[in-house]
């Protein structure tokens, strides 16, 4: 840790009596495995030292592990995923936990529910296809930052990606930010799972979703694209256009 931190083992004890006692854990019991005071004390005291992006704090949980374990008297496990710690952070009553920073350490802790883009593609393992005994790795990387966020498996010739990565945006909650996905995944089902978590997609048209596209290039003549980007790619064996659909999110349901 900094030599300087802002605050001291008076206060963190405070705090970690505070939440015990004040701010209950709602989450539902089965599956639970990571304790939540000892996830809230990790990310408040790293945000109090400094860190500010997800990763950051993550790192800083990760690294005093065991700091944090004896701080809050707690089990000493695996440290939180970091694909989970944003939606354990995104169930919080942020306004309670802000309460209780404020009348330990005399701050407040700005919570941003800024989505950020995280593109979701499947690649198959070399070897796996002519074996017969397909293998892919479904991966969820950061546009910005090209760090990998979470990750599955997909087993089987007979297996399709699609399932495998509506349950990868459920069970890591990637879901409620804006994610880019092949044309192969642009269905009423993935995309209504991702409108109904309050998420946005950004996917793709191809020309033998006929009845589609013509209703895509029908909407410019009612609404004004934010933005348009239009690619016909041929080595695919048929071509395909680039769609927005956060643009049309909420205005076709089909």
């Amino acid at each position: 840790m900094e030599n300087k931190n802002p605050f001291n083992d008076k206060e963190i004890a405070s705090f970690v009596d505070m939440l015990n006692t004040e701010l209950p854990d709602i989450r539902d019991n089965r599956g639970k495995r990571h304790s939540l005071t000892s996830v809230i004390v990790g990310v408040v005291l790293a945000t109090l030292v400094g860190r500010q992006k997800l990763s950051e704090i993550h790192r800083f949980i990760s690294n005093r592990i065991v700091w944090l374990s004896e701080l809050t008297k707690t089990k000493l496990i695996k440290p939180i995923s970091r694909a989970h710690l944003p939606r354990l952070l995104d169930g919080l009553n942020w306004t309670s936990v802000n309460e209780l920073v404020e009348r330990c350490f005399g701050v407040k802790i700005r919570h941003d529910e800024i989505k950020k883009w995280v593109a979701i593609d499947g690649k198959a393992l070399r070897g796996t296809l002519d074996s017969g005994d397909k293998q892919n790795i479904v991966l969820a990387v950061d546009h910005d930052t090209r760090e990998v966020v979470a990750q599955a498996r997909q087993c089987g010739d007979k297996s399709s990606e699609i399932p495998v990565v509506r349950e990868l945006l459920k069970d890591t909650g990637l879901e409620q930010q804006k994610i880019s996905l092949d044309a192969h995944h642009f269905n009423p089902k993935t995309t209504s799972q991702i409108q109904q978590a309050k998420g946005i997609y950004l996917t793709q048209v191809k020309e033998n979703q006929a009845t589609f596209l013509k209703q895509c290039k029908e909407l410019n003549k009612d609404f004004s694209a934010f933005a348009e980007t239009i690619e016909h790619e041929k080595a695919h064996g048929s071509g395909y256009y680039t769609l927005c659909s956060v643009i049309l999110s909420g205005i076709i349901n089909s």
